[in-house]
């Protein structure tokens, strides 16, 4: 069975946060926005662990002798609850879970209240009628009339006899459910306790059905996997194989000296008498006067001989035929094998071919038979990965995030995963980004789709998805981690527009803002409506192109017609879908021709870029004292410009233009 659905109420920045999850999930979003919350939330709904008051969402330290509000609202206001739905349940999974694997899912919770010792977990369960209450019965004057009077209600239920066990009717309700042909009768049964399944009150059921395993960002990685001490991955690895195979190695040397080992016993309990006699004779010989008919002995204690030594084990990494302790690797070889590592701690088919041998009774092809059926019965598993691309190179990473791609279409692998990186934002796994973001403190979450995407720009579904292959890996996805976005229509825009706004004091990049070119203003449309939907705020910045045909045919009357009708067209498409915004300077909405105009939302240029820099003067200096010249298109030229001009002539609309952007990044 696989997670198909999680709910997080209350933890850290996650007031209530509702996430889909596919095989390959990627959590995005600036930090600090919550998504490695989503990692150990779902961690502590697998492996419990103790919460604190600081674990909850808005929580206050209460004041010396201030009296806990036992509201329900208040009560409800300090409970941490992680639900998880689980889809794909095998016949097996549906067997362990009996009750709660019957439907088409399985859902679990997970709650703890601020001062209680333990959680609680609860299930949504599908019972017999009128089973549920039958089996919270205790007493056998309780459930005996109770059964028999269910079995007069229930064609099926068996006849117990007049004095059945509480098992037996336990075991007689449980085969009724397990009845096919009872599917039809069986209940909901909403908030079904389900503690016995996660080994709160019993053997953990959900760990034989799925496991997970929780990579995180920070960790002493050398000690997690550098030595088998206790608690370090490396022991809970290998150290139950250590432990029996040193006991294994320890138990065949006694047997082979045992001879050698009691004729070592026999000297030295003869030696130790021998030595002692003398003095026990001589305490006697006083003690007899004392106490007539006492007497002391000293009696050898033979210590065990048996070896007490306990093997150990450190991680030794051969890298191009070098040797060297893990210790003195570099960090992103570190974090390779704890991921590797950690990876190898749940079982896996590997493990269990290497681990399997043929009962003595069994034929080979029974052994191989009962090899595959415990291949099937699996846990499935769900690695976590924070930040996987710490310490790892641009060259490692990418492929790094395709192994986890790899991983995850395997049968039984879900990979869900927090990061910076755009390197594991691929155009196949669009459709499973979460964008996160922060708001007054508590967590949003956001998510699209091709389809999605497709609606809010009017696009054919092929068109967009066409744009993402080429755009996603390469540029789009540094948006996804942006705080705001700019998109601008070429190179040229964005180089110049990120060298003005640090000339001014107040670079983009610092207070979250990503510039992002499309190379055409008709390619605006489609990156707008994607940020969009994902709720990242997105600025637009355009040309008006109302000089562009006569400057391209100066001499040339219809062609240049043609092309300032076309240019007219796009601009009239662009200022269509545009958001209503206050004009800061110009008129909003634009119109084609007009001069340029610098609005709340989005800023279009009377012509382009570099028409407004023709109207800087010190920078059209600088550019020609560097052999640069506008049109040129040498993005490292006007950069340089940009920094060699005088701030002083500044033209007020590129000046306007990034407080805009700055205000926007602000209020949004």
């Amino acid at each position: 069975m696989k997670v198909s659905h999680i709910v997080v109420e209350n933890y850290r920045s996650l007031r209530r946060v509702e996430l889909s999850v596919t095989d390959y999930t990627a959590l995005v979003g600036a930090n600090g926005s919550g998504k490695s919350s989503v990692l150990y939330a779902l961690q502590w709904f697998y492996e419990g662990g103790a919460l604190e008051g600081e674990d909850i969402c808005g929580y206050h330290r209460p004041a010396d002798g201030e009296v806990l509000d036992e509201s329900s609202d208040a009560i409800a206001a300090r409970t941490v609850s992680v639900t998880v739905t689980f889809s794909d349940l095998t016949s097996q999974d549906r067997s362990r879970l009996r009750e709660y694997g019957r439907g088409d899912t399985a859902v679990f919770r997970k709650s703890w209240v601020l001062g209680d010792a333990k959680p609680k977990v609860v299930g949504n369960a599908k019972q017999g009628p009128g089973f549920a209450e039958l089996r919270t019965m205790k007493l056998v004057g309780d459930f005996r009339p109770a059964y028999a009077s269910l079995r007069h209600s229930q064609e099926g239920l068996p006849d117990l006899g007049g004095s059945p066990s509480r098992d037996q009717v336990s075991d007689a309700l449980v085969a009724w459910e397990a009845d096919p042909a009872n599917g039809a009768s069986l209940v909901d049964i909403a908030d079904n306790d389900a503690n016995h399944m996660f080994g709160i009150d019993g053997p953990n059921i959900i760990l034989r059905c799925s496991r997970l395993v929780l990579i995180p960002a920070a960790a002493e990685i050398s000690n997690q996997v550098g030595s088998s001490g206790k608690g370090s991955a490396l022991g809970d690895l290998i150290g139950a194989f250590m432990s029996n195979a040193g006991a294994t190695a320890r138990a065949k040397w006694q047997s082979t000296y045992a001879d050698e080992l009691a004729e070592l016993n026999s000297s030295v309990k003869r030696s130790v008498e021998a030595s002692t006699g003398l003095q026990a004779s001589r305490i006697n010989s006083k003690l007899v006067e004392l106490v007539p008919n006492a007497a002391v002995s000293f009696v050898p204690a033979v210590p065990d001989w048996t070896p007490k030594g306990e093997a150990s084990v450190t991680t030794d990494v051969t890298i191009d035929g070098t040797t060297n302790d893990v210790s003195k690797q570099g960090h992103g070889i570190q974090r390779a094998i704890m991921i590797a590592m950690f990876q190898s701690l749940l079982p896996d088919a590997a493990l269990l071919a290497g681990s399997h041998n043929a009962h003595a009774d069994e034929t080979v092809d029974e052994a191989q038979a009962r090899l595959q059926e415990e291949l099937a019965n699996l846990p499935t598993l769900v690695v976590c990965i924070e930040e996987p691309e710490i310490y790892q190179h641009p060259v490692r990473a990418r492929a790094f995030a395709r192994v986890l791609a790899a991983l995850a279409s395997q049968q039984g692998g879900q990979v869900l995963l927090a990061t910076h990186s755009p390197y594991f934002v691929r155009p196949d796994q669009f459709s499973s980004v979460r964008r996160f973001r922060l708001v007054s403190g508590v967590s949003k979450v956001r998510r699209t789709s091709l389809a999605g995407v497709a609606a809010l720009s009017g696009d054919e579904e092929v068109k967009v998805q066409k744009i993402l292959e080429k755009r996603l890996p390469t540029s789009f996805s540094e948006g996804f981690f942006a705080d705001a976005v700019v998109l601008v229509e070429g190179e040229t825009d964005k180089a110049v527009l990120e060298a003005i706004a640090e000339v001014l004091g107040q670079p983009l990049d610092s207070i979250g803002v990503c510039v992002l070119e499309v190379s055409a203003k008709d390619s605006l449309k489609i990156p707008y409506s994607l940020f969009s939907a994902l709720e990242i705020p997105t600025y637009v910045i355009a040309d008006g192109d109302a000089l562009g045909a006569a400057r391209t045919y100066p001499d040339k009357q219809n062609e240049a017609a043609n092309a300032h009708a076309s240019h007219r067209a796009s601009t009239e498409r662009i200022t269509a879908w545009l958001p209503a915004a206050t004009a800061l300077q110009g008129e909003s909405p634009h119109s084609f021709g007009s001069p340029t105009t610098i609005a709340e939302k989005f800023t279009i240029w009377n012509d382009d870029i570099e028409e407004e820099l023709a109207a800087w003067p010190s920078f059209v200096a600088a550019l020609l004292d560097n052999g640069g010249k506008l049109r040129k298109k040498d993005l490292l030229a006007y950069r340089t410009a940009v920094f060699e001009a005088d701030i002083g002539d500044l033209p007020s609309t590129l000046r306007t233009t990034i407080d805009a952007i700055c205000a926007f990044r602000v209020n949004s």
